[in-house]
């Protein structure tokens, strides 16, 4: 009886195994390949590539459209992108290198390793251990403090000094606020402990041993003669803008092909060959969930049941497998870096500009191989994204016919010229130029100036150089004496708070 039941057992195992192969066969690769490429042109991307690695293998690897939209240069296979916050996911490895080697703990506190780390809540700066910096529960709210780091001229080390600055809203542990400014601190914490920057320590553990050779940390090393993806705003290229003071939380730039070493890497558990990066129990330690996040009802059969955030990735539960996954978005620049363990399924999406082609290819490819429905998710994000940019000018509109028309300034123009500063973010500069006001916000000169429309009462309108923001409106405070104690800015953006920032008079 033990015998048949072994020889059962084998059939089995070899039918599941043959199935399995089969399976893999029969994807259609070509068929993927011209969903992307219709999908890329309804979005108009420019340039998007896009590499799967399945059991070990390399199935699918693409560079589809434009490096430059202008120039019409293709995307190849080894084309540069920003990949933004996928960045994340390697600097929570690089500490994981640390707990490998009994550097740190993953509960020491921060500051025993990083004496100078400091947020406006002294228990939560007293009890805030490393593994918190990663998983996003500091009390910060999403995005908190990022205008420190976008087109500034701050440190690293100048940021996390001004980060004690913010007002922390949430208790420690308490509550998901998606944290950049942590990550930056944990890049400091590395330099702390070990004598060298982030940026040495990734390359030297990380990307030398996975010959990640095309992958770097900053874009400052650029020349014209690589083969580099433009970032892209309404599908023009624009200048790169700098990262290099968030780091480790976003500035590394790599390809479709370097990124596969990273999956198969992360596939295996922390070791390729002979390559050990991390330990497997590190691999879990980065995989397993610490900040629990909202999944929804949670009642669909092979639907999402749970939604968390560990080290660098989040997870969730599709069709009874454990996706592990993160994206990364900036002006210009998406990517999407997927991982599906029990299918041996890794896949890198890279993108040079923002919209919902990313999110459609990773969703495309998820059913691909394993929901096998073929729901259009381009026409879907699509629609989505047009609702989107109908009720932003709605908005607009609004904004346009409520304006209170006929009026004046309380002062002449040239009384708001002066001096200004924000505890956290640092000084701006109203100037009287040609009859007219001009904004600087002096940290970020090149994205942060605007010449100033009066637009009512005490408010004027303004549109920064940054071509990725929209227009916001300066609104001047007076004390009873009428004499300007501040300013506020009131722009609309999820990812950048400049409702947070209050600037005061200090002249």
């Amino acid at each position: 009886m033990k015998g048949s039941i072994q020889k059962t057992f084998t059939v089995v195992t070899l039918l599941l195994a043959i199935s399995g192969l089969f399976a893999q066969e029969e994807k259609n690769y070509d068929q993927l390949l011209n969903y992307i490429k219709n999908s890329r042109e309804l979005f108009d991307v420019p340039g998007i590539a896009v590499g799967i690695i399945k059991d070990g293998e390399i199935v699918f690897n693409h560079g589809i459209g434009y490096v430059n939209n202008e120039t019409k240069d293709t995307v190849t296979t080894e084309s540069i992108f920003g990949i933004a916050s996928c960045s994340k996911a390697f600097t929570a490895a690089c500490l994981s290198i640390l707990v490998d080697e009994g550097t740190i703990e993953w509960t020491d506190k921060v500051i025993d390793h990083y004496p100078k780390f400091k947020l406006a809540d002294p228990y939560i700066t007293k009890e805030m251990q490393v593994q918190d910096l990663l998983c996003h529960r500091s009390g910060l709210i999403t995005f908190d403090g990022d205008l420190l780091w976008y087109g500034s001229d701050y440190s690293r080390e100048e940021i996390v000094e001004r980060i004690q600055f913010r007002d922390i809203t949430y208790s420690l542990r308490s509550q998901f606020g998606y944290q950049n400014v942590m990550y930056v601190v944990a890049g400091e914490l590395i330099k702390e402990v070990k004598g060298k920057t982030w940026d040495v320590f990734i390359k030297e553990k990380i990307f030398d041993p996975l010959e990640m050779n095309a992958t770097s940390t900053s874009n400052s090393h650029f020349t014209d003669d690589m083969d580099l993806a433009l970032p892209h705003v309404d599908a023009k290229p624009m200048e790169f803008l700098n990262y290099d003071n968030c780091g480790p939380a976003a500035s590394m730039n790599t390809t479709s092909t370097d990124l596969l070493k990273w999956v198969d890497l992360l596939l295996n558990k922390g070791s390729l060959g002979e390559t050990k990066v991390f330990s497997e129990d590190q691999y879990y330690k980065l995989t397993t969930p610490l900040t629990l996040l909202n999944a929804g009802k949670g009642e669909e059969i092979g639907g999402t049941h749970f939604y968390s955030y560990g080290l660098g990735w989040f997870m969730f539960d599709y069709k009874g497998r454990k996706i592990i996954q993160h994206g990364g978005g900036l002006p210009g620049f998406h990517s999407k870096v997927v991982l599906v363990p029990e299918d041996g399924l890794g896949f890198v999406i890279i993108a040079n500009e923002l919209s919902g082609l990313v999110e459609t290819t990773y969703k495309k490819i998820l059913d691909m191989f394993i929901s096998g429905e073929e729901k259009d998710w381009a026409q879907i994000y699509f629609d989505n994204q047009e609702s989107r940019e109908k009720r932003k000018e709605n908005k607009e509109k609004e904004k346009e016919s409520s304006r209170k028309t006929g009026t004046k300034p309380s002062l002449k123009i040239k009384e708001y010229e002066g001096n200004y500063q924000d505890k956290m973010y640092g000084d701006a500069k109203i100037e009287y130029e040609g009859k007219s006001l001009k904004i600087t916000l002096v940290p970020s000169v090149q994205l942060f100036t605007s010449k100033m429309e009066h637009w009512e009462n005490d408010t004027w309108k303004i549109i920064f150089n940054d071509p990725f923001l929209p227009s916001g409106y300066v609104t001047f405070e007076m004390d009873e004496s009428m004499n300007i104690t501040g300013f506020t800015i009131d722009l609309e953006n999820p990812d950048f708070h400049f409702y947070k920032l209050k600037f005061e008079k200090i002249n």
